[in-house]
C-alpha cells in the first residue's frame, strides 16, 4: 500500500498480487454501488426516491408515458391551430419547446432501454435525474393545453 500512497498512477498498482487487486476491485464496486444507492431525486410533488429503487424506475416510466401523451396532445393541438392557415399559438409552441428540452434525458433513457443499449452509469444517472424537470414541464404543458381549450 505504501507504493500506492507514493504515486497517483496506475503503475503503483503493478506490484500488488491478484488477491489485493480483487479486493481493490470489490471495494471500488461496493463504493460505486453505495454512491448510486445514496443518490436520490426529489419528484415534483416532493417525494424523495433513490436512483436505484424500484419506485424510482416506476416513477421514470410514469413520467415518460405522461410526457409522451402530453407531447402528442400538443402536436395535435398545434396541427389543429395551423390547419386552416392560422398561426401556431405561442403558448403551445413554448410549452412544446420546454417539454422537449426538459424531457430529453428521460426520452434518451427510454430509447436506450428499447434498443437494449447501455448508456453507462454516469449518463444514465444524469438522464434519470432530469425526470423531475420533465414532470414539471409536462404539468405546465398540460395546463397550457387546458387553458387553450377553454
Amino acid at each position: 500500500m505504501r507504493a500506492l500512497r507514493e504515486s497517483n498512477s496506475i503503475e503503483a498498482l503493478r506490484g500488488f498480487g491478484p488477491t489485493t487487486m480483487r479486493t481493490l476491485r470489490a471495494l471500488s464496486l461496493a463504493a460505486a454501488a453505495t454512491l448510486l444507492a445514496a443518490c436520490a431525486v426529489t419528484t415534483a410533488d416532493g417525494t424523495r426516491l433513490g436512483l436505484a429503487s424500484g419506485e424510482f424506475r416506476a416513477y421514470v416510466e410514469r413520467v415518460f408515458r405522461d410526457q409522451n401523451k402530453v407531447a402528442s396532445d400538443l402536436a395535435f393541438a398545434l396541427d389543429d391551430a395551423t390547419a386552416a392557415g392560422g398561426s401556431a399559438p405561442p403558448e403551445l409552441t413554448a410549452a412544446e419547446d420546454t417539454l422537449e428540452k426538459a424531457c430529453a434525458g428521460v426520452n434518451e433513457l427510454a430509447t436506450s432501454r428499447r434498443d437494449q443499449e447501455d448508456l453507462g452509469v454516469r449518463k444514465s444517472a444524469s438522464a434519470a435525474r432530469s425526470a423531475p424537470d420533465c414532470e414539471r414541464a409536462t404539468r405546465a404543458a398540460r395546463t397550457a393545453l387546458e387553458n387553450r381549450a377553454r
